[in-house]
């Protein structure tokens, strides 16, 4: 008897803490306040400007105005989109199209010297090409160095492009030493 009497104590017990630990209020966790920190340079007022309007809704904004209804009327975006998507952005500009690749023909890719002469042709196209825009783009870059230079680029940032101007310079004197027929 004296076994089941301290198994009731033991489980009238643990219910009493049990109910007492969960009647118990839970404690939140401190709430700490913001920190308000001054600024380091107050804003500037200037009493000459009035004071902007207060705007209501759908009214303008003096910064970003609302478009005319009647000159854009309201579109179903998933429709626009359809459409774009089949036809095109009207506003987009034009894709500069690159020429077709000249394709060896059959003799040539059966003749190993008849290809490589078709390499050399095409390689020729580059090198030309290359020194055509060399010649065409050095003087614009030379014109943003200076450019650069009157209003204050760091010499850092010109030094750069400097060095990019006298690399593609001196590729450019490399090709035409290297291939003088393709030049004259």
């Amino acid at each position: 008897m004296k076994k089941w009497l301290w198994i009731v104590l033991g489980s009238l017990l643990l219910l009493v803490v049990g109910v007492v630990v969960w009647l118990k209020p839970k404690e939140s966790p401190p709430v700490n306040p913001p920190v308000i920190r001054p600024l380091s340079h107050p804003p500037q007022v200037v009493a000459d400007q009035p004071a902007p309007p207060n705007l209501g809704v759908g009214q303008d904004s003096p910064i970003l105005p609302m478009p005319d209804p009647a000159t854009f009327p309201p579109v179903d975006a998933a429709k626009s989109m359809a459409e774009t998507r089949e036809h095109g952005d009207p506003r987009t500009p034009p894709l500069d199209r690159t020429p077709d690749r000249e394709m060896p023909t059959a003799a040539e890719l059966h003749d190993p010297k008849g290809y490589a002469q078709y390499e050399a042709n095409q390689n020729a196209k580059v090198y030309k090409a290359f020194v055509a825009s060399a010649d065409k783009e050095i003087p614009a870059l030379q014109s943003d160095i200076d450019r650069a230079k009157q209003e204050g680029i760091s010499q850092e940032q010109i030094k750069v492009v400097e060095e990019k101007v006298r690399r593609i310079q001196e590729t450019r004197d490399q090709l035409k030493a290297q291939h003088p027929e393709l030049y004259q």
